[in-house]
């Protein structure tokens, strides 16, 4: 199938381990997708990756360049080219990482980082870049976390979770996800923690908390039958857990593929873009972490 008139994925590299995971699962992806693929690493002067530093003979912009370039083509050379290939952009771009991978993403799919590096990614957990990303980034940001299983050539049969709590950005997150389930042929996992600890407020506690479970699973079934295709092939199944929506998520991680997240829930202020349900999952989910905008 032609990819051209798929929109790409996009892969931010600065040359450390976490990146080229990230390229890993780009490539995987854009197999089943049947995506186009862009590496991209950005630099400046004053936020350069140490290794382009080290790398460069000189310090002056030609050679900083080509040590950038060089780089990318060394992070693209630690990972196999896919069998069935896919199609490869390369891109190094005099600018700002984050503010490059914002322009470039307005052209993007997804755009996909790697958990911790030594200039980009290591700077999106630590929090400001990442909520620059988050907050102005056209389209999804994966963030690859986890050690990915050993299944050969077998196909990653393990499902994809989604947590949901009703809010415009969890509803998107649940439509992407169940477009990737469709993909991959894999189970779509609805999850929704509804522990919360406040006072009853002169409810008796007897009535109060079975009052939660049975409003997360009317939730959950709204959510489903809003937002999810009747005619999709895809097995969804539903689950109220008795927990704090981020551990809620973290637990059914273990066992996933894929974590799908909103930007942030009904319980954040909207100026707080990425949320602290969001936060926790990309800094501590045992698999990549998609947050998806409303």
């Amino acid at each position: 199938m032609s990819t051209e008139h798929r929109r790409e994925i996009l892969v931010g590299i600065d040359g450390s381990d976490g990146s080229a995971a990230a390229l890993r699962w780009a490539y995987e992806t854009a197999q089943i997708e049947k995506r186009p693929v862009t590496a991209l690493l950005g630099w400046t002067a004053d936020g350069l990756p140490r290794s382009v530093y080290e790398a460069a003979v000189a310090a002056n912009h030609h050679a900083l360049t080509e040590a950038a370039t060089e780089q990318l083509e060394r992070t693209i050379a630690r990972i196999p080219a896919p069998v069935p290939p896919v199609e490869v952009r390369k891109l190094v771009v005099n600018q700002d990482p984050v503010e490059a991978l914002v322009s470039a993403a307005k052209n993007a799919e997804m755009t996909v980082v790697g958990q911790r590096g030594a200039g980009l990614v290591h700077r999106i957990l630590a929090g400001s870049v990442a909520h620059r990303l988050l907050h102005h980034s056209s389209g999804p940001v994966v963030v690859v976390r986890g050690t990915p299983p050993d299944t050969g050539n077998a196909p990653d049969r393990r499902p994809i979770i989604v947590g949901v709590d009703g809010s415009e950005p969890s509803q998107a997150a649940v439509r992407w996800a169940a477009a990737r389930a469709q993909e991959r042929g894999v189970a779509l996992h609805l999850v929704n923690g509804y522990r919360i600890d406040i006072t009853t407020f002169g409810v008796p506690v007897p009535d109060f908390y079975p009052s939660l479970r049975t409003g997360s699973e009317q939730l959950l079934k709204d959510v489903a039958t809003a937002d999810l295709d009747d005619e999709s092939a895809v097995q969804v199944s539903l689950e109220a857990v008795d927990d704090s929506a981020s551990h809620a998520l973290l637990q059914a991680a273990e066992q996933a593929q894929l974590l799908v997240v909103g930007t942030r829930g009904r319980g954040g202020f909207s100026e707080l873009v990425l949320g602290s349900t969001a936060h926790q999952c990309v800094l501590h989910a045992a698999c990549p972490v998609a947050v998806i905008h409303a």
